[in-house]
């Protein structure tokens, strides 16, 4: 909660005197715990999942411990729990462990544009559970949108786009050329929202149509040549106004007061090209193009200058607490990514990886456990952190999600969140240059798959990693807990232990059936044959009798 009041504005001063170093070594701390054995039941042949008790796993060692490959190390594959990834994998007799990982997929898109339009867009609003979208076009155009979501047996998405917008230049005195608009959305004040750019703000109402928009004009953030980057944390706006520094502005009974501007007296610096701003609790984080990043504390209404980052060639930021995410380029424009913690008491800072791939970072988007690294055609998903793998499975927990120049990403609400035993799901929409998109996110809880293909019983040792541990608070970006749990499995299925013994008695059981089939049809047809006979015999004894009768009695005609 920032402590700025309004009254100490004017007596506010910078303190630039702190010398802040990087670290190059920190040691790190690992908790070791000993959780309960896990028993694993299940039938053979198919691929069986066991949820691990702790969901903050992202790291995880299986070994199996038979007297055959004792201590030996499965090697974790990434996968989803889709069926058709598990087959894939063709686990055969053996267990693997999988990791929290995240999955995005892209369930929807809408082309904004037609043949004749040549429009930028710069930056989408969407209001929770109304899901009702406004737009903005780097000609100060506003558009709307309707997100419209049929929950059932087939859930089905679709966006339709009004064809109507409203123009704000008409508000405007002076000649408007292409600018950066932003929407700036106070919690406080669900019924208005500003629009910002460099010709000034406006107020919308969000509860009107585009058809009939409900704006208001008012000089309500000074004008400045540039306009590169919009924060808010509570009832506190930020904004980067690239050689003019960082305007500060507060929102108090529905009016936006100016309070300061951070220039490039107050950096230490002849001249700033501020890229980038964000705001979060009682902290200020600026990123200027040319020297680095600049973080300024902000207590008992005093803001003073905690730590500078120098770094030249920079691109974009941000950070969760104390995890930063700095891109920047090198003089022959390879740009790189860097990941670095925080140590506010020491005032020091580590820069724990640097991240190189053949694409161009553009934008970052950081919450607790994933970034969202937003590029020029190409945009990834990955987890930050110091124990997470990150080097050894990069290649692994970074999804390509979208190719096309991505403007916004922004989380939405749902009327009801989905969530299992195995996963999480949100949703997200994003905003290109001529298009609107739905994105699933899937964060996958950490599990044990195993498939056996007959009877067996098999004993592991997991060893596992994770950001939170029952009965420890993790406060330093260099601990972790390290898990060690034993795991046993017990694969029901036939005595039968081969796919020989399988055939065998097969054959045999198939021959067997065969016999008494035939010794049955042969015990039908004997009886049959039998009584035959016996018929016969008894048609002759008959005949006898009969013709032994008709020569008596032709012998007493002949008398």
């Amino acid at each position: 909660m920032f402590s700025i009041q309004i009254g100490l504005i004017t007596a506010l001063f910078f303190q630039n005197s702190i010398q802040t170093n990087r670290i190059r070594s920190h040691p790190n701390q690992t908790f070791t715990v000993n959780e309960e054995s896990l028993e694993f039941q299940f039938s053979t042949q198919e691929a069986h999942v066991k949820l691990l008790s702790n969901p903050a796993i992202y790291d995880i060692i299986v070994y199996r411990n038979d007297s055959n490959s004792l201590g030996a190390y499965i090697e974790t594959p990434f996968l989803s729990l889709d069926n058709q990834y598990l087959d894939d994998q063709q686990l055969d007799n053996d267990c693997i462990g999988l990791p929290k990982h995240p999955k995005l997929t892209e369930i929807f898109s809408v082309n904004l544009l037609d043949n004749t339009e040549d429009i930028y867009y710069t930056d989408l609003l969407i209001l929770g559970q109304q899901q009702k979208i406004f737009l903005l076009t780097d000609e100060l155009e506003l558009k709307q949108a309707i997100l419209l979501f049929n929950q059932s047996q087939s859930p089905q998405w679709n966006i339709q786009i009004k064809n109507i917008s409203y123009n704000l230049q008409t508000l405007i005195s002076e000649q408007v050329n292409y600018t950066n608009a932003y929407f700036a959305h106070f919690q406080s004040d669900q019924d208005r929202c500003l629009i910002l750019s460099n010709y000034g703000g406006f107020w919308l109402n969000t509860n009107s149509e585009i058809e009939k928009p409900n704006l208001n004009l008012e000089p309500v953030i000074n004008k400045r040549q540039d306009l590169n980057k919009v924060s808010l944390f509570e009832e506190y706006l930020a904004i980067a106004n690239g050689i003019a520094g960082v305007d500060l502005y507060q929102y108090i009974n529905k009016q936006l007061i100016y309070l300061l501007t951070i220039s490039a007296e107050q950096l230490n610096q002849t001249a700033v090209n501020i890229i980038s701003v964000k705001l979060s609790q009682e902290r200020i984080s600026i990123l200027d193009e040319h020297t680095g990043l600049y973080i300024f504390k902000i207590q008992n209404g005093q803001l003073s200058l905690d730590l500078t980052i120098s770094q030249s060639r920079c691109v974009a930021f941000d950070h969760y607490q104390n995890t930063y995410l700095v891109v920047a380029e090198t003089p022959n424009n390879i740009e790189y990514m860097m990941e670095i913690f925080l140590l506010p008491d020491s005032k020091e800072y580590y820069i724990n990886r640097i991240y190189v791939d053949d694409f161009s970072f553009r934008d970052i988007q950081i919450d607790e456990d994933y970034a969202i690294i937003i590029g020029e055609d190409v945009h990834l998903v990955l987890r930050h952190s110091i124990f997470n793998g990150f080097m050894r499975n990069n290649t692994d927990l970074v999804k390509t999600f979208f190719e096309d120049e991505l403007i916004r990403f922004q989380y939405f609400d749902m009327n009801e969140s989905i969530r299992t035993q195995f996963m999480e799901t949100s949703y997200y929409i994003g905003l290109s240059k001529g298009s609107l998109h739905i994105w699933k996110f899937n964060d996958y809880n950490p599990v044990i798959i195993c498939k056996f293909q007959y009877g067996r019983e098999q004993n592991y040792t997991l060893k596992a990693n994770t950001s939170r541990c029952e009965g420890h608070q993790i406060t330093d970006l260099f601990e972790q807990c390290q898990i060690t749990q034993q795991l046993s499995i017990q694969a029901s299925g036939p005595l039968l232990e081969s796919d020989s013994n399988y055939l065998i008695i097969g054959v045999c059981v198939s021959v067997a059936v065969i016999l008494v089939i035939i010794v049955f049809i042969l015990c039908r047809k004997g009886r049959a044959l039998a009584k035959r006979i016996q018929e016969l015999k008894q048609q002759a004894e008959e005949m006898k009798k009969y013709g032994a009768f008709q020569e008596q009695e032709q012998q007493s005609a002949e008398h």
